[in-house]
């Protein structure tokens, strides 16, 4: 080992002496050997304290990095080595530092999670006495943002934010597992970086080039050096691939020059967030043999451990590649989705053996509406029963809590409350509506795959009561469900669109204690790649359906089935609507001027973020739609309908998610909506589903 060893290397002292007595028998167990989880959460405990790093931090850098997988010792795609992810390329030298710092060698790091470990802490105090943190300041997890920032070896500020941002998301979610970490719901001290976006948030005068071409992603370029301008052929192809690297790390990568590497869009895992790196128009440096005709999207994670592969991916992944099918002509099958492994050419075996084939290409034929309320057109969501709409935060994950911040009518109450501890699972659709009539409104978990079970916990006006059983067989797989009143008997119903082929719709009646048997209410509503909705159009107190067919400008229809005198069908789908929320735009539905007809918004969520509205007068939508609002909801951010100050008219909401984290509130005039203002400033975290 070369140099001295740093003043702050804890214990040292105490190892030497212990290794000289032979006290140490054998070295730690090599990373092929997958140590179990409690010697990795030991592995922790003892770097963070013998190189004075929060241990939560550490973990949550390691798992924003590796998911705390040491991948057999093997190089992620910047050559990065274990579940601390230390580099060794032209322009990081994050191991050679580690192993200076700690005397561990290099294959010594590579190859063995503890070591790893240390190393990751090493240099993670190392650049905390660079930028100047004394003992009180490496005390308070939020210090360290600075730290975190520098860690990730960014190419520049914009890319050190969104790494350090997502690390702290995960200190603010939570890790589950053996090595787990509590939540810490505390913003951190971004320091210098307050004042940086993070990467691929445009201004309002982004020029066009900086705007991504695909509404719900990021920009940021990829560095010239790494893909060429124009193509040699037509795209015929869209190319999947995983990153064998963390999502910002992949971003940063291919920024960086030396990398020769780049694909056009790049996916994250935890919540399926869309950065665009090369217009679709050029080529670039992906599938070798592939390239020129290929569009390539890369997934965050590694092949070798599915947990990367979550739901969220996938959906999001899916809308994307049904956008690019629809865009560019290309059938929505294997056909023209391929795997990087079978572009002829290639050494690689990404997606690899993990990768869900079969549910992929069912979500890309799909329409992008699955579990999850933001597919859905809204919600009621008056939870205390006093006439004002309030807001939700399922957090899911292991935690599974519901949180609710109750509308004041000029706020959303500061201290959100937790109203239940044990609600919602991954995967489940999650919504909310007045099952038992009595003015209060309650919360649904549909759990979908073969159980389909729908679980319901009740509103007391204070607090959720633990979740019952009201139907054991209904929205299974990935039928599409809602939630209304659809016989006008004042308690809310659960309603189902199969979404396929058959484009059936299914109900089940509230009796106020249970659902009864699913009934086909209609046999051809709302086909794959349309958006079915739920509301009452035309003011008969009984809720209708609505589908948004979403195709471009020549076919962007709005369809109606009314609800039946009887309140136990839905009659002939009727077009009320010619030109409305085109393509990736997210249409709700409420009754925004209060006349006790529901009407149709939808928001553009781009750089424009404007909103539009077409008021029903009972039997359409008005022809001509209007601008309500010229800048509410943008990129990544997720709208919603509600009445948020109680006056009968329904107002727009929405929750910036990201690393604000932010509720907007514009309120319904009748005529338009009015300049937003924040009405919660921390609600609705990243991975959490919000009403």
């Amino acid at each position: 080992m070369t140099g001295t060893w740093p003043r702050w290397r804890r214990g040292a002292v105490t190892l030497i002496a212990a290794a000289l007595a032979g006290t140490i028998a054998s070295p730690p167990a090599p990373v092929s050997a997958a140590p179990t989880r409690s010697t990795a959460d030991t592995a922790f405990d003892r770097a963070a304290r013998e190189f004075d790093v929060p241990r939560d931090l550490l973990v949550a850098v390691g798992y924003g990095e590796s998911r705390l997988d040491s991948h057999d010792g093997k190089p992620s795609q910047a050559n990065g080595y274990g579940v601390m992810h230390l580099v060794s390329n032209p322009t990081r030298h994050s191991l050679e530092r580690a192993a200076t710092l700690t005397g561990e060698s290099i294959a010594n790091l590579k190859s063995t999670t503890s070591a790893n470990i240390r190393g990751g802490a090493a240099v993670l105090r190392d650049l905390a006495d660079g930028q100047g943190l004394t003992a009180a300041d490496r005390d308070r997890v939020t210090a360290w943002y600075p730290v975190v920032a520098t860690y990730g070896g960014a190419v520049n500020d914009a890319t050190a934010r969104l790494y350090a941002d997502h690390v702290y998301d995960l200190l603010q979610q939570g890790i589950a597992g053996p090595v787990a970490v509590r939540p810490n719901r505390v913003e951190p001290e971004r320091g210098r970086y307050a004042a940086v976006a993070p990467a691929g948030t445009a201004p309002s005068n982004a020029l066009a080039a900086a705007v991504p071409e695909y509404g719900p992603a990021r920009w940021v370029a990829a560095n010239g050096a790494n893909y060429g301008a124009g193509r040699s052929s037509r795209i015929t192809t869209v190319v999947l691939h995983v990153t064998q690297g963390s999502y910002a790390g992949t971003i940063s990568w291919f920024q960086n020059p030396s990398s020769g590497v780049s694909a056009h869009y790049v996916i994250k895992s935890s919540n399926g967030e869309i950065t665009q790196m090369v217009r679709e128009g050029d080529t670039a440096y992906h599938a070798r043999s592939g390239n020129g005709y290929g569009v390539g999207i890369e997934h965050e994670g590694y092949v070798d451990n599915p947990a990367w592969f979550t739901d969220a991916m996938y959906r999001s992944s899916a809308a994307l590649t049904r956008y690019l099918c629809d865009k560019y002509g290309l059938p929505k099958n294997r056909t023209a989705i391929k795997g990087h492994n079978e572009i002829p050419g290639n050494n690689h075996t990404d997606p690899g053996p993990n990768w869900n084939w079969n549910y992929y290409i069912s979500l890309v034929n799909q329409g992008g509406v699955g579990t999850g309320s933001k597919y859905l057109a809204g919600s009621p969501t008056d939870f205390t029963g006093d006439g004002r709409d309030d807001v939700v935060a399922f957090t899911q994950g292991s935690l599974n809590d519901v949180y609710v911040s109750s509308s004041t009518g000029s706020s959303f109450a500061g201290t959100s409350v937790k109203w239940n501890d044990f609600f919602g699972l991954n995967g489940e659709t999650l919504l909310s509506g007045d099952f038992n009539g009595d003015g209060k409104d309650d919360i649904v978990a549909f759990t979908h795959g073969t159980l389909a079970d729908v679980y319901i916990s009740l509103s007391t006006g204070t607090t959720f009561t633990n979740s019952t059983k009201w139907h054991d067989w209904f929205a299974p797989n990935t039928e599409v469900p809602a939630v209304g009143d659809v016989n006008g008997d004042g308690k809310d119903d659960i309603i189902t669109f199969t979404h396929d082929a058959a484009a059936d719709v299914y109900v089940a009646l509230s009796t106020g204690t249970s659902f009864g048997p699913g009934m086909k209410w209609h046999e051809y509503f709302s086909i794959p790649g349309e958006h079915p909705a739920v509301g009452d159009v035309n003011g008969d107190g009984k809720d209708d359906i609505i589908t948004f067919t979403q195709g471009p400008a020549s076919a962007a229809d709005v369809i109606v089935a009314l609800a039946n005198n009887t309140g136990t069908g839905f009659g002939q789908p009727q077009k009320w609507h010619d030109l409305f929320a085109v393509g990736t735009e997210q249409p709700r539905v409420g009754d925004i001027n209060g006349d006790g007809k529901d009407d149709i918004v939808t928001f553009t969520c781009n750089t424009d973020a404007d909103v539009y509205a077409a008021i029903s007068n009972g039997s359409t939508f008005l022809g001509t739609t209007i601008k309500w609002n010229d800048f509410f909801c943008l990129g990544g951010e997720f709208p919603y309908l509600a009445d948020a100050n109680g006056d009968g008219k329904d107002d727009i909401i929405v929750f910036t998610k990201g690393n604000t984290n932010d509720i907007y509130v514009s309120l319904s005039t009748g005529t338009t909506f009015t300049a937003s203002t924040k009405w919660h400033d921390f609600f609705g975290l990243n991975g959490e589903t919000t009403l």
